[in-house]
């Protein structure tokens, strides 16, 4: 008579954080709710499920933070990386230009990439969160804008080129003196002035959250020289960029 085997119930072993097909599915499911938001600069929904998205990052049951073995920093990282790029990809549906999909998605890699703590990575998420979401950066009906919205629309989308006030007429289809003449007008200050402050913001943030030397960095922005990059940054901020993240330091 043939013996039948028994399996040793103890040789079983049923992981209890293990996520079933339904939870993950209803993980997915949020995700794309999540990511339409963002095409369409839904922030009020972007906002609700923000926080559970965050969650998610640190959910035993999904167990992302321990994908790479005993380093949650580069487990965190990874998924950053491909989120970033869920991310831009959704925006550059919703109207975000093709430069400025990526302009931002290089610089948010760049930013996690050099991040070393996992509150760095979790300021970085949410920034990346809100400037995807940014209903103002995307494109829009120039026939209904002043023409100093024109040029703040047409900055917005090439403020790291450089290009020359009588190129930037040409495109908006004006005559140059007019254009500077309405913009200073509208907004007390020059376009080239603005346009430098537009710089700042992106170079404000790979101070911060990045390595990059401030070469690189005025490089990246679109300034001309790094020395008159660190000239226009203590103009506005009233201090040096390294200053700044020296002050920016000591704060966290």
């Amino acid at each position: 008579m043939k013996k039948h085997s028994r399996v040793n119930e103890e040789e079983i072993v049923i992981d209890p954080n293990r996520p079933t097909a339904e939870y993950i599915e209803a993980a997915h499911i949020q995700r794309e709710k999540f990511l339409h938001a963002i095409q369409v600069c839904d922030r009020d929904v972007v906002k609700e499920f923000e926080n559970e998205l965050f969650q998610k990052f640190r959910d035993k049951h999904l167990n992302i933070l321990n994908r790479v073995p005993n380093d949650k920093i580069r487990s965190y990282k990874n998924i950053l990386l491909s989120h970033n790029t869920l991310y831009s990809y959704s925006a550059e549906k919703g109207g975000l230009s093709a430069w400025q999909t990526h302009f931002i998605s290089e610089k948010y890699a760049i930013m996690i990439e050099h991040s070393a703590m996992i509150a760095e990575l979790d300021q970085i998420h949410s920034n990346m969160v809100k400037e995807y979401s940014d209903p103002t950066i995307r494109r829009s009906n120039s026939d209904k804008m002043t023409i100093a919205e024109k040029v703040e629309k047409y900055i917005e989308m090439n403020f790291a080129e450089e290009i020359s006030m009588d190129g930037m007429a040409a495109k908006l289809h004006v005559h140059p003196s007019h254009l500077m003449r309405a913009f200073k007008k509208e907004k007390g200050i020059t376009i080239s002035f603005y346009r430098n402050q537009r710089r700042l913001k992106e170079a404000k943030q790979l101070i911060l959250y990045s390595n990059l030397s401030i070469t690189e960095i005025s490089i990246i922005v679109g300034f001309n020289t790094p020395q008159y990059f660190s000239t226009f940054f203590k103009e506005v901020e009233g201090v040096t960029p390294v200053e700044y993240k020296k002050s920016w330091k000591k704060t966290k």
